[in-house]
């Protein structure tokens, strides 16, 4: 019986700690887009904003945060294990960044009954993009186990669209900073899940 219960807690903590490294993976996933969108905002102060710098610079962005997920993805599988559908989820994934982008990238902005400005509306399509986006991809993951630390990047953009709608002036730097709270918010709960986790 002393053998059985000593293995019963070798195992959870073996599974306490890839719970904890599946926290930190997504902690850091949030890091990383906080730092680019942080980065984003001191670049155009001091550059100005235009379209081809906008473009460069999220095309960049993106193509990093591509292989720094899916090099951080590689190393939890190697803890875990390849996981079943992990293919069909990111498809589902990429699917609910593409519908959120086509809504708050272009249907939203060319929507002239929202907001009442053209940075009104940019405002309340970045908040709608992420909010959906993020949303449709909690959705995906949550399959499997329900990811509560993901809900305020997705809750907090929701809420505050109506609030941009009535805004002018400084709406997208406002929107902004909705986004990078609903980021460090969510990057401390998947840290202290990863401590729970480690503590069991």
């Amino acid at each position: 019986m002393e053998e059985v219960r000593e293995l019963k807690e070798t195992l959870e903590r073996v599974e306490g700690k890839i719970i904890a490294a599946a926290n930190v993976y997504g902690a850091m996933n949030f890091a990383f887009w906080l730092v680019a969108m942080s980065l984003f905002f001191v670049i155009i102060g001091l550059a100005g904003a235009g379209p081809r710098l906008s473009v460069a610079y999220w095309g960049t962005a993106i193509a990093i945060g591509v292989y720094v997920s899916a090099k951080l993805w590689g190393r939890m599988e190697r803890l875990t294990g390849p996981r079943e559908g992990s293919k069909l989820g990111a498809l589902g994934i990429g699917l609910s960044w593409a519908i959120g982008a086509t809504i708050g990238w272009w249907i939203i902005p060319d929507m002239t009954s929202i907001g009442i400005n053209a940075e009104t509306r940019l405002a309340v399509g970045f908040l709608t993009f992420i909010g959906l986006s993020l949303l449709g991809q909690w959705l995906v993951m949550s399959t499997g186990k329900r990811h509560y630390e993901m809900i305020p990047s997705f809750l907090f953009p929701l809420l505050a669209i109506p609030v941009a709608v009535n805004m002018g002036k400084g709406a997208m730097v406002w929107a902004g900073f909705v986004v990078a709270v609903s980021y460090g918010i969510t990057i401390l709960l998947y840290l202290y899940s990863a401590f729970k986790a480690i503590e069991r």
